[in-house]
């Protein structure tokens, strides 16, 4: 080749090169998935062991978020600014237990006090007895201002502890299960906007959710979009369950908000529309193991269609988050509600938990393979992301006997050369996870 021409056709080369790998981010950055991934934990209904153990089986299942309800009406029940010092202390307790194992936490806030509440008097009767059965906390507050101010003090106490602060919980819902209002959409409006710049005040860098629609309720969403909910949340939440369907079951067109995979498209459709560029985050998901038919599916297909969810989810860079509801049962009946969980009331484990470990990279589960590149043996690993990992050679002459220290990647994958085929043929390489209790080694013969 004519020395003239070499330049140019390097440098040809190198701009072919950095093409291709700047080509290759998006791809990469697809294939990540949901930033934020974890399950949901009702931690402030029991005590302080129990709480433990559930941010630690969240922590061992890979996720690195939680979503947590926080009761106004338990947080500020006394009366204006008079926080009630037994709910901080456990959720002081709480938010540091998160933040000890790497967990960030979405704060769903919701539930009006009474003496905030708009219910009627009849439902109040003057905040005496147990007003919350009476559904008085199900009611907006008389004044917006009051929950903003609450936001407030979430936010400025926790900080960025916080993945995010979610404005109450499915004001969608049929029933008056969670909101009762004459406009409900109108009503759910006017208290994100008062949330918003007060939860923001608190801490500018923690996001604020708008929605916690239940189903991919489109219909509702575009009722808040008249009402001039822009510009008021940073991102916006939404809870896809497919009932008793695969999450790829596209079911029937006119059903879609009852759906998975459609309701989500469904719902970034109108955000298009809208002109609305915030992240999508589902910060609830998931099947109810219950019994009596209906939406109800069996442990075996919760655990198959939490992974393949995860699986569908990994190429969506639009979606934020996605938190499965939920991780431990809530009772021990057949009912839809009580079955939710990953794993059951007395924390033994459902197959949800093992395929959810699967999915977020929390498994202690090691693969080894054993190539030969040329004359030379490799051992390629596969396990939990970011892990250390223990290589032994053995079985085979003593001046072959050798050991490697690798760490996976953020894939879970690592390569390491062992040496000579020659040298290794018929030795025995054993990989084990360090610093996992419980983790089971993985071997393999080279031939």
């Amino acid at each position: 080749m004519p020395a003239t021409l070499t330049r140019p056709l390097a440098l040809l080369g190198l701009i072919f090169a950095l093409t291709a790998v700047l080509a290759a981010r998006p791809a990469q950055a697809a294939g990540a998935g949901p930033q934020l991934r974890g399950v949901q934990l009702h931690s402030l209904w029991g005590g302080e062991a129990e709480m433990n153990r559930e941010l630690e089986l969240s922590k061992r299942a890979g996720a690195n978020t939680v979503r947590l309800d926080i009761g106004w009406a338990s947080l500020e029940q006394g009366g204006k600014g008079e926080y009630s010092q037994w709910y901080v202390d456990k959720l002081d307790r709480f938010m540091a237990g998160a933040h000890a194992r790497g967990l960030k936490v979405i704060a769903g806030l919701w539930s009006t006090p009474c003496w905030a509440s708009t219910a009627p008097e009849s439902r109040k009767q003057g905040c005496s007895g147990s007003w919350w059965d009476r559904g008085v906390n199900m009611y907006p507050p008389a004044n917006n201002a009051d929950y903003g101010d609450a936001a407030r003090w979430v936010t400025s106490r926790y900080g960025t502890k916080l993945a995010a602060l979610e404005v109450w919980n499915e004001p969608n819902l049929p029933e008056d299960r969670f909101w009762i209002a004459p406009d409900e959409p109108a009503a759910y409006a006017g208290l994100l906007k008062a949330a918003y710049p007060a939860a923001k005040a608190g801490n500018s860098q923690v996001p604020v959710l708008a929605g916690s629609l239940a189903a991919a309720d489109r219909p509702f969403l575009e009722q808040l979009y008249a009402h001039g909910i822009k510009g008021s949340y940073d991102g916006l939440s939404i809870h896809p369950y497919n009932e008793s369907r695969d999450p790829s079951d596209r079911w029937q067109p006119q059903w879609k908000k009852y759906t998975f995979l459609p309701g989500i498209e469904w719902v970034q459709e109108a955000q298009r529309a809208a002109g609305d560029t915030k992240p999508l985050w589902l910060t609830e998901l998931g099947w109810t193991s219950c019994q009596g038919g209906g939406s109800c599916v069996n442990e075996t297909q919760q655990a198959d269609y939490i992974g393949e969810a995860f699986k569908i989810l990994k190429g969506m860079r639009s979606i934020k988050a996605a938190i499965v509801y939920n991780l431990r049962e809530k009772g021990d009946s057949g009912s839809f509600e009580d079955n939710f969980g990953l794993v059951n009331r007395d924390f033994s484990a459902k197959p949800g938990y093992r395929a959810l470990r699967e999915a977020l990279g929390g498994s202690k589960r090691l693969r080894l393979r054993i190539i030969r590149r040329r004359k030379a043996v490799m051992a390629v690993v596969r396990g939990p992301k970011r892990a250390r990992v223990a290589l032994k050679v053995t079985r085979c002459p003593k001046a072959s006997r050798r050991r490697f220290k690798v760490r996976t990647s953020r894939r879970g994958s690592a390569k390491v050369r062992l040496g000579s085929r020659r040298q290794l043929r018929g030795c025995r390489v054993r990989a084990q996870l360090a610093g996992m209790r419980g983790a089971k080694a993985a071997a393999a013969r080279v031939r």
